[in-house]
């Protein structure tokens, strides 16, 4: 193999590797998911001000997104921390999914 196969070899084994690329990604994941929390807050207290009633579907992804967050990082890390607090937030979205159905859309 001479220098440049080498390299070329090199750069597709390390394709979506990129230091860079990563922390951008996982920059925008966590900016997404906070918009996403907020906004499902808002329309869950617009709802209760205007509509008089709960919404829990709002609640169940606001839920469901920390479980997520939690239990990939108890997959991960192995911290039972984490675990814990995954399992708790899957519990409230089982719960809020539930009442979702339970109370109307």
């Amino acid at each position: 193999m001479n220098k440049e196969e080498i390299l070329e070899k090199s750069r597709n084994d390390n394709k979506n590797n990129d230091p860079f690329y990563l922390e951008t990604r996982v920059k925008g994941m966590k900016y997404g998911r906070i918009a996403a929390i907020i906004l499902c807050l808002a329309l869950f207290a617009i709802d209760y001000i205007i509509l008089g009633k709960m919404n829990y579907g709002y609640y169940s992804i606001f839920t469901a997104s920390f479980a997520a967050d939690y239990l990939y990082r108890w997959k991960k890390t192995d911290n039972k921390d984490d675990l814990y607090a995954g399992a708790l937030m899957a519990l409230a979205t089982v719960v809020s999914v539930v009442l979702h159905f339970v109370h109307g859309c």
